[in-house]
C-alpha cells in the first residue's frame, strides 16, 4: 500500500513539527526538533505513527526551517511517515538545515534509495524483521552495504527470537556491525526488554540496546512527545 506525496521540491507535506527529547539512536536522551513528514509506502505491523499516512499540512521550507529555528535546539531529526518519499524536498531541507549549523538526523524505514541524502547527514535506517509484516528489498539494502557513511546508523525492532536472529544473519550479510552504529529495540508491549538483553549480550556483537525513551518518560501513546 502506497500513500502518494506528490508536492512541489519547495513544498513539504508536513504531519508535525516538535521539540522534545530525542528517545532513540546515539543521540538519545537530547533535545531535538522533530519534523515529521506525511505519508508512508510501508505498513508496519507495529507502526506507532499511523496517523502520519496522512495527516498532511503544506509548507515551505523555508517555513519549516523558521519553525525549527524557533525552538533554539541545535539537533533536528526529519522523520515520518517515511521522509524519503518527498526526496527532492527532504533533501533540499536537510541541506538547508545543514547550512544552519544544524546537527540533522534521517529516520527512514529502509525501503528507498538513500543516494540523494546530503553528506553530514546521520542516516538512521531500519532493518524491518518478519514480525513486521513489511517486504524485505534486497537489492535496496546491498546499496547501502555497498555505501555505508561514517554516520549511518540502523535500527532493528525485533518482536521475538525469529526476528532477532534474522536481523542478525542480515546485519552479517551486509557488514554493519563493523561500519555502522547498531541497535535493537522490543516492540513495545511485546517483548520484554531483559529478554532482548539477553540476547544481545548472548550475541557477543557491537550492538546497542534502544529503549524508546520518550515512552518510558511520558505515555507510551503521547503525541509531540
Amino acid at each position: 500500500m502506497t500513500t502518494c506525496c506528490n508536492a512541489p521540491e519547495d513544498t513539504l507535506r508536513i504531519c508535525e513539527i516538535f521539540y522534545s527529547l530525542q528517545g532513540e539512536s546515539s543521540f538519545a536522551g537530547q533535545p531535538c526538533v522533530f519534523v515529521r513528514l506525511s505519508g508512508c509506502n510501508l505498513r508496519c505491523a507495529w507502526c506507532d505513527t499511523t496517523y502520519a499516512y496522512a495527516e498532511s499540512t503544506p509548507m515551505s521550507i523555508d517555513e519549516i526551517v523558521e519553525k525549527v529555528e524557533s525552538f533554539g535546539c541545535e539537533l533536528v531529526e526529519i522523520t515520518g511517515g517515511e521522509p524519503m518519499m518527498q526526496e527532492a524536498g527532504a533533501c533540499k531541507l536537510m541541506a538547508k538545515l545543514l547550512e544552519r549549523q544544524k546537527t540533522v538526523l534521517l529516520e527512514t524505514n529502509g525501503s528507498r534509495p538513500l543516494d540523494a541524502v546530503p553528506q553530514g547527514v546521520h542516516r538512521i535506517i531500519d532493518l524491518k524483521p518478519p514480525q513486521s509484516k513489511t517486504a524485505h528489498d534486497e537489492a535496496i539494502w546491498r546499496t547501502y552495504a555497498q555505501s555505508w557513511r561514517s554516520t549511518d546508523e540502523v535500527k532493528c525492532v525485533v518482536a521475538d527470537a525469529n526476528d532477532f536472529e534474522w536481523c542478525i544473519e542480515k546485519l552479517q550479510q551486509y557488514d554493519a556491525f563493523h561500519r555502522v552504529i547498531v541497535h535493537f529495540s522490543a516492540v513495545w508491549g511485546k517483548l520484554p526488554l531483559a529478554q532482548l538483553a539477553d540476547w544481545i549480550c548472548q550475541s557477543h556483537r557491537p550492538i546497542r540496546l534502544n529503549l524508546q525513551q520518550h515512552k518510558i518518560i511520558w505515555d507510551p501513546n503521547a503525541r509531540g512527545v
